[in-house]
């Protein structure tokens, strides 16, 4: 973990100022001590980040938080892909194969349209 002034120091385009306006925005989350804010390596990630679309693209500071939110969201979904991934990969073949049809949009035999096996829509 680094401090603030290690962080500027690192970053001379950013201003105190401006990162203490993202802490308080919940843009950048860092930790805390008595002795101020302390960044682990996912807060100065998110600091570079944060830096380039501000600084280098003119990114205005309002428009900061709704773009870093999705960022958040695609990287979360990425995760949850993986996670899934995994999962089917742990899967028989036959699963494995079932999955593969239906994500190609292939029906099996013995699905219904919505693709489930075994299943009959009745009323």
């Amino acid at each position: 973990m680094i401090r603030e002034s290690q962080l500027i120091a690192r970053y001379t385009y950013l201003e105190r100022q401006v990162l203490i306006t993202w802490i308080e925005e919940g843009v950048i989350t860092p930790h805390s001590d008595a002795e101020g804010y302390l960044f682990d390596q996912v807060d100065e990630s998110r600091v570079a980040l944060a830096c380039d679309l501000h600084y280098r693209m003119g990114l205005d500071h309002a428009s900061l938080p709704v773009i870093l939110s999705l960022i958040d969201q695609l990287h979360d979904a990425r995760r949850h892909l993986r996670a899934l991934t995994r999962a089917v990969c742990e899967q028989p073949d036959t699963i494995q194969q079932a999955i593969s049809r239906h994500m190609a949009g292939d029906s099996a035999p013995g699905e219904d349209e919505q693709g489930t096996p075994g299943l009959t829509e009745t009323h």
